[in-house]
């Protein structure tokens, strides 16, 4: 893994993590004072990324960024964009951490889809009975004439049968 070393105002080495694979970082010593925030609102979010730090992570590259020094560090609620700065080969003390952004985490969020022919008959009601409403009658099921567009009617909620006209 090649780390690039750099210089600050103060003269101190630090070396930028670089890598175009995932890195395992070990577990870390790291100071809340080392943190430096793209934007002041991802400063909430500062605890849960120290916490990951210094209990070892995975850092993986942000294909996006292509610079080879932006990474995403994967913390239990936030996903972190970052650059790292150690004080040693061994990665064992950060020196500087800067947050460039901040996401709400999608890890482990599965999104099923139904197939079409799996949803009910728009004409059964949620219990599956099927009942017709008539809009001449107050006692049925809806909200009477003019229920589509909020006009009028009380009561529950009917279906329509929209292949009959809605009509009997």
């Amino acid at each position: 893994m090649p780390v690039v070393k750099k210089r600050n105002q103060q003269t101190e080495s630090r070396l930028l993590l670089e890598s175009d694979e995932p890195v395992e970082l070990p577990p870390a010593e790291v100071d809340e004072s080392a943190v430096v925030l793209q934007f002041e609102q991802f400063r909430q979010y500062v605890p849960e990324l120290l916490e990951e730090l210094r209990a070892g992570t995975q850092a993986s590259p942000v294909p996006v960024m292509m610079d080879g020094s932006t990474f995403v560090v994967h913390g239990r609620t936030r996903s972190f964009w970052v650059k790292l700065w150690h004080s040693s080969p061994g990665q064992t003390r950060v020196e500087r951490v800067q947050i460039i952004s901040c996401l709400p985490s999608t890890r482990g969020v599965q999104i099923l889809v139904d197939e079409p022919g799996d949803y009910a008959d728009d004409n059964e009601d949620f219990d599956g009975d099927d009942e017709e409403f008539d809009e001449d009658d107050p006692d049925s099921e809806g909200e009477g004439p003019g229920a589509a567009d909020g006009r009028g009617g009380a009561g529950g909620g009917g279906v329509i049968d929209v292949e009959g006209g809605g009509r009997d």
